[in-house]
């Protein structure tokens, strides 16, 4: 409730400088016209590029969608694309996340927030409920091993959040506060100015929710800032900040329900420095970042506690180069160096009743360096890239990965591609050395992925595409029964096994005011229940979106099926239910400012569990407002 009071007295204040906003800044409007990158993507190459001239499998998710959306993380709506699983056991907190059946909290998976990673050192993964949408413009995804630009951990794939930033001169304000079903509060309020070379966006990001299940409330706080200055026609610099607090209560299995004080705190928070220059024919830039976070865990019916601290800092210096720029052909090079310092460190827990914690307390570091260079060449209808990273540190040594792709365009309206690449992960502090199963001779992940695609614009108001893949996977990390225990359990490299797989889609556009988008994915994961975890064999997602003057309606149904995950009460893995979610928006502008909006998630009051004895919300009815000066 104080989250409420405190959100309509922001709405109060900002109705009032709504006018003298107005007449600095550019409306709604504008500020989408100003901004609008069409189909050019970042994340593929490292440098701006029209989708249709990526080699790799690339997804884009602009500010429209994410605001048709009922969603409000990032996670959450890119679930619906071809060869992402997302999986969740309440309205708020973390998702897990899987691209080609890779992802394991996103410790297989690169998460980036304007190029910059975004990861816990101790275990590599990715804290996904630090990842609001609020201050997101637009969302860039590559299906399939990126390691060549990117380095370790991206095997399954890369996830560039672009943050909001103003790019003409004026001010623009942008705030949601809504209320649903089982507590569920949001605020968000973000404002943003430019005044000459400067420019600044920030935002705030609060959510409650008391839970559909006893012991369930949730509570995060997000506080996100972009600063720029343009030096001068050449250069300009950059400083984007972020702080994150949430506490999470977790009411466990349903057959063996936690009952005591079960509840996780995560700190996080960040910042980079970007200095950007840009020449005729050169582009340079250089980003000093650093992230660290604190975590605190208290589950005593388990029992589990935790305490650790975290942090990773880095440098990365990236240049494009145009060599040639003729009529026919055109051939850049993009040469890089990234430089990473990991940390983490465990501590005696807080609770001066516990006597010891249930871990090995110490500290570990870990320097990386690496060094890749992409070349792509455009020749008439061809585009080609090729490329490769050299990585070292001195736990896992030396490690090569190769990339090869090609995309050609048959016609206007046809466009074939394909791509070999190699992606890995070297082993996380965790896993080698933390406690039991931890193995101190591990070796790093590693995956070959060959995969192909076709896209075609059937009509002027239909187009399909198709993407096959093959990945070959080496060194799986996976917990396993110890022949000579204690422990009981131990890490080990498992050997090979293949991911394969064919992602379709079709886009159709039958009337002016109607898109509609539909996504089949196919995926056979090795040959046990420990590689399927996490993966459906079969999903498929259907979208629909109209939108005639003040009005808006969107529409989302997904089906899963084949999905096996371990089951917390028993420690065996088993397979989940398949299960049919309708979830539903509409929206209304009163006026040029204040629109009210009304969701319904899982419509049909369908009864399905993404983890085993995790049953998921029953319907779910949010309503609110949104307003913009």
């Amino acid at each position: 409730m104080k989250l409420v009071v405190r959100m309509i007295l922001v709405i109060v204040l900002v109705w009032g400088m709504g006018m003298p906003l107005s007449v600095f800044g550019a409306g709604e409007g504008d500020y989408d016209e100003a901004f609008d990158l069409g189909e050019i993507v970042v994340t593929a190459t490292k440098s701006e590029r029209r989708a249709s001239d990526v080699t790799s499998s690339v997804s884009v998710i602009d500010r429209e969608e994410i605001d048709a959306s009922n969603d409000t993380y990032v996670m959450d709506i890119i679930g619906s694309l071809p060869g992402i699983y997302v999986q969740r056991d309440a309205i708020y907190g973390r998702q897990g996340i899987s691209i080609r059946g890779l992802g394991s909290n996103g410790r297989r998976l690169e998460t980036l927030i304007d190029g910059r990673p975004e990861k816990m050192s101790i275990f590599g993964c990715t804290v996904t409920q630090t990842l609001p949408l609020a201050n997101v413009e637009r969302i860039e995804i590559v299906r399939g091993p990126e390691s060549v630009l990117y380095g370790s951990d991206a095997l399954g794939g890369v996830i560039n959040i672009i943050t909001r930033r103003m790019q003409e001169d004026g001010f623009e304000t942008n705030g949601i506060i809504s209320y649903g079903g089982y507590d569920s509060a949001h605020a968000q309020i973000s404002h943003g100015g430019k005044m000459g070379d400067f420019d600044y966006y920030l935002t705030v990001d609060e959510k409650y929710l008391d839970g559909h299940r006893s012991n369930s409330r949730y509570r995060g706080y997000d506080l996100t800032g972009r600063l720029g200055y343009r030096i001068n026609d050449v250069y300009r610099i950059e400083f984007l900040g972020k702080q994150f607090d949430d506490e999470a209560h977790s009411p466990g299995p349903e057959s063996t329900p936690f009952t005591n004080d079960d509840r996780q705190r995560y700190k996080r928070s960040s910042f980079d420095l970007d200095f950007i220059g840009d020449w005729d024919r050169v582009t340079a830039s250089l980003t000093v970042f650093h992230n660290r976070g604190h975590h605190r865990f208290t589950m005593p019916s388990v029992p589990d506690l935790w305490h650790s601290r975290d942090r990773l800092s880095g440098v990365l210096a990236k240049t494009e180069i145009e060599v040639l720029d003729m009529k026919t052909i055109k051939d850049s090079v993009v040469v890089g160096y990234d430089w990473y310092r990991e940390f983490g460190k465990t501590e005696e827990p807080w609770n001066s009743s516990i006597s010891s914690p249930p871990y090995y307390p110490g500290h570990w570091h870990r320097t990386n360096h690496e060094l890749y260079l992409l070349n792509e060449c455009i020749w008439r209808r061809l585009v080609t890239t090729i490329g490769g990273r050299l990585h070292y540190d001195r736990l896992t040594d030396w490690e090569f990965v190769p990339h090869l792709g090609m995309a050609f365009h048959v016609s206007e309206q046809t466009r074939v591609r394909g791509k070999v690449s190699k992606g890995f992960r070297t082993p996380k502090f965790n896993e080698l050395f933390l406690f039991p199963p931890a193995t101190e001779d591990l070796d790093p992940e590693r995956v070959w992925s060959y995969e192909g695609g076709i896209d075609h614009q059937l009509t002027n108001w239909m187009s399909a595409e198709v993407n096959l893949f093959y990945m070959d996977i080496e060194n799986f990390i996976q917990r396993r029964f110890n022949t000579n225990p204690p422990p009981r359990y131990i890490f080990r490299n498992t050997g090979n096994y293949v991911i394969k797989g064919v992602e379709s889609g079709i886009t159709v556009k039958p009337l002016p005011n109607v898109d509609m988008t539909f996504y089949y994915t196919f995926m056979h994961v090795g040959n046990s229940r420990d590689d399927r975890q996490g993966t459906p064999k079969h999903s498929f997602t259907f979208m629909a979106d109209y939108t005639r003057n003040n009005v808006s309606f969107s529409f989302d149904a997904e089906y899963i099926d084949g999905v096996y995950e371990e089951n917390e009460a028993t420690g065996g893995i088993e397979r989940i239910d398949d299960y049919f979610v309708v979830n539903m928006k509409a929206s209304y502008w009163f006026t040029d400012h204040w629109q009210g909006f009304i969701g319904i998630d899982n419509l049909f009051n369908t009864t399905y569990e993404m983890y085993p004895e995790y049953p998921m919300p029953g319907t779910t009815v949010t309503g609110g407002l949104r307003f913009s000066f």
